[in-house]
This record gives structure tokens, sequence and C-alpha cells, in this order.
């Protein structure tokens, strides 16, 4: 009877956390598979190399056992035609199809609007661009899925429009030819522009003067934003909200649920449970004491959707228990707090920690690739000519090998015991 309603609590606190279609997503159903190549192209808002960072960031955290290989493509002022990297198919050949992507993203639509109320010349011309890119990735690229990117928003939360409509209105006509063009061509479709809109509107709600430091220049997304951008793709590719997911019955000492984690046996001494845990995922590191991640959290549902790591707790005593893993003290909690459960991702733990690692060694990375990228732009030499390899391809294999080295899953001690009372 004790065991029914231990199950029963677990699954009503999960079912609470995780909608029931994020509770069945896992690596089967997650868009990027074991081994796929990932380009990310577009114009100045993707070469900030931030959605497309955080992208790259949940799946290394989520998936460290599933090797993904990333690279971004953005380059400032593209259009469907290209631009200053060169035109469309040298663009195309240089930064997409020589990395061999088995999936392709493509936002483009900012600057081929041309700022200004659309017409059919505009729109043929975007059109008639796309689906050459489109059609060039079918050739050079068989077989890589590929997803379209709804183009992310021109500012008029925050500031009046210039024009009659608007010009984000152009950004959202864009976006539905976009969704006509997934159909046609069999890509699937993102559309980013929602979801910052809507981050707008919440922080112009909270306090005007930040919310204009979100899209500072109208066009070109901050790091709230971005981090808006890279839920919306993520969620559109089936990601997973759960890290992982233990439950104990200190009572007992013994495991009742484990999901992606793995638990040894569970002891108790006295009133002191300790158990070791290896979580197969890390957590987004978040941090509420950093001003911007604390208005990212209170902006979006990212902790919801992407960041749940419960930890419950049954079978203890009435009143107060510190949480230590490795020894580090992770708070204290009440018996009733840890019933219900807490999410770890909340906290300064050692997993989170770890994962901050692995984001300093991604922006090494994406940094390391963006110069490869402009040296070949610019055709300064980095050694690839034909007989010599290129010491830049070498680096930036290097640093990713160092990525997964860092995000390998680690086992952790758990520790509760009674807050000692005060004098």
């Amino acid at each position: 009877m004790q065991m029914k309603k231990v199950c029963c609590v677990v699954v009503l606190v999960l079912c609470w956390l995780v909608s029931p279609l994020l509770c069945a997503a896992d690596a089967q159903s997650f868009y990027l598979k074991s081994g796929d190549t990932v380009v990310f192209y577009g114009d100045s808002i993707t070469a900030q190399n931030l959605y497309n960072q955080w992208v790259e960031l949940y799946t290394v955290t989520r998936f460290p056992s599933m090797r993904v290989h990333f690279y971004g493509a953005g380059v400032g002022g593209d259009r469907v035609s290209g631009g200053s990297g060169g035109p469309i198919d040298e663009r195309l050949a240089r930064d997409v199809f020589a990395h061999k992507p088995t999936v392709v993203t493509v936002m483009l639509g900012m600057n081929d609007g041309g700022y200004r109320t659309t017409t059919d010349d505009i729109q043929n011309t975007y059109t008639k661009g796309f689906e050459h890119l489109l059609e060039s990735i079918h050739t050079n690229a068989p077989g890589a899925r590929i997803t379209l990117l709804g183009p992310s928003p021109f500012d008029e939360v925050t500031r009046p429009a210039e024009f009659p409509g608007g010009y984000n209105a152009v950004m959202l006509h864009f976006a539905d030819l976009d969704q006509d063009l997934a159909r046609k061509y069999g890509a699937a479709f993102v559309n980013l522009n929602p979801p910052v809109v809507q981050v707008l509107g919440k922080a112009q709600a909270a306090d005007p003067a930040i919310a204009k430091l979100i899209l500072p220049d109208r066009v070109h997304p901050e790091v709230i934003a971005h981090w808006a951008m890279a839920e919306a793709l993520l969620k559109g590719w089936n990601a997973p909200a759960l890290v992982s997911s233990v439950a104990i019955d200190a009572r007992a000492a013994k495991v009742t649920d484990a999901q992606n984690a793995t638990v040894e046996p569970v002891e108790r001494d006295k009133d002191v449970v300790r158990w070791t845990e290896t979580e197969k995922s890390l957590p987004l590191a978040f941090n509420r004491k950093n001003e911007t991640e604390r208005l990212l959290l209170e902006f979006t549902d990212l902790e919801k959707q992407l960041n749940l790591e419960p930890l419950l707790v049954t079978g203890l005593a009435a009143g107060q228990y510190q949480l230590t893993i490795d020894d580090k003290l992770v708070g204290a909690f009440s018996a009733d707090e840890l019933t219900r459960g807490i999410n770890l991702a909340d906290y300064d733990t050692p997993m989170r920690a770890q994962s901050q690692r692995v984001s300093w060694k991604i922006s090494d990375h994406v940094e390391a690739h963006y110069i490869h990228m402009q040296m070949q732009i610019k055709k300064v030499d980095t050694g690839g000519q034909p007989g010599k390899p290129d010491v830049l391809d070498g680096f930036e294999n290097f640093l990713e090998d160092s990525i997964y080295d860092e995000a390998a899953p680690k086992p952790h001690v758990f520790s509760l015991s009674p807050v000692s009372a005060q004098p």
C-alpha cells in the first residue's frame, strides 16, 4: 500500500511538471540524431551566433553521448541572393555544402523586405530566390533535413511602427511564405517571430526601459530574445523538458523512480540519507543571481519547457533538511517541499557548474568557426589547399572533442540530513 502511495505521488508530480507530450519525448523523438551535422544559415541575426549556440548547448548537455556537429553560417546583410559573403551559390558551396550537412536551418527575410511596405516585386524576388536556395540544397546535400525559420521580429512593441501596417507585418507575411515553401519542399517550419514578440510584450508591461534593450536597434536580438528563439526551435524539434527525475523513499531507504539517471543503493544512517546518482544529462546553467538570466526566466517559460530536473524525497519526518551534493551545500528544504519535489536546475549544483563549463567551451568553438568562415570569405590562407590540411579545421575538431569530454556524465554523492536546531 505504501509503495502504491509513493508511486502515485511521483506520477502526479511529474505530470504536473511536464506535459504528457514532453514526458514521452526522448532521444528517439528529438529531431537531431547521433552523427548529424547541422548548419544554421542566415543573415546578421544568425551571425550573432546566439540562438544557434543555445541550441547546440541544449543538445550537448541533454544528449552528451549523442555526437552532433554544429556550424553557424550567418553573414551580415544576407538576402536570398547572398550578400557580402558572396552570391548565394558561392555562399552555399563554401559555408554549407562543404560540411556535408544532414540538417540545414534557414532564416532570411529581414534584409529581403527592404524595411518598407512589401510589393509584388519584393515578394516574387524573395520567393524565387528562396526556391533556388532550397533546390540547391536538395541537389548538393541530398537527404539533408531542412527547417525553415520564420524571421525574428522588427520591434514595434516598444516603439511605434515607421509606416502604416509596420515592418513586422512584412516579416510575418514572409513567415507565411516560408511556411508555404516548407510544405512545397518537404521541410519543417518554425516561426521565431511570435515568441520574441510575446517576450517583448511581457517586458514592456514589466519595465519599458528594459524592454527596449531586448532588440536595442529594433532588428538584432540580445540574449533574452535569442533564448526565446532557441526555445521555439527546440520545441519545434520535439526537445524533451526532462533533464532527469529521481524519487527516493527515505523511510525505506530505496529508489522508487529514476528517469534518465542511475542511482546506486540508498543508505540510511539514523536521520541521514545518502545515495550516489549519475544523471545522463546536464541542466541548462541558468542563474537567477545574473540579472539577465533572471529576466529571461521571468519573461519566458524556458524552465518548464526545457529544464526540469526534479528530485522527490518521501518518508521524511517533519522538519528542515539540508541537501548536499559532493559535500557542497545546495540548500535547506522542508520535508513537505521534498515530498512535492524540487527542481535541481534552480540550484547551484555540481551538475549546473559542469554545464556552465560546457557552455564556455561551446562559445569558444562557435567563435573559432566564425573566424574560420570569415577568413575563408576574405580568402585568407588557412592551409586548406589541395594536399594541405586546413589547420583551423583541426582546431575546431579539437574544440568539439573538448566539449563532449566536459559534458560526459559523472557520478555525484547526494546527502540529506536534518538541519541542526539553532541555540
